[in-house]
């Protein structure tokens, strides 16, 4: 359950919609840890989520499970998801700025 690694290739590949402008390697992964911090409970709401939404359920437990687990309501769950995704999308907004402005 929560202490049930989630692997991950490294190097993950994103795909720019724009095709005038070249494609990236960026390990979200690796960069949750980074802004959320390696063992924090945002992080590993989150990398649950993830891997629940990614197999669709077909891998790992069910987000009911993982909330007993942890002691916590599903609303919890929810907001520390979110409250995650929004700290990560805002940290990775914020690099991404710094290169515009540097280009």
């Amino acid at each position: 359950m929560p202490f049930t690694p989630v692997f991950a290739p490294r190097g993950n590949t994103l795909k720019t919609c724009n095709p005038d402008q070249a494609d990236a390697t960026f390990d979200i992964v690796a960069f949750t840890g980074t802004v959320l911090g390696d063992k924090s409970k945002e992080r590993l709401a989150l990398l649950f989520w993830a891997r629940v939404n990614g197999t669709r359920g077909e891998i790992g437990s069910s987000v009911s499970e993982f909330c007993r687990e942890m002691d916590w309501s599903r609303s919890r769950f929810e907001k520390t998801r979110r409250r995650a995704c929004e700290r990560v999308v805002a940290a990775k907004n914020t690099i991404d700025c710094r290169y515009v402005a540097a280009a």
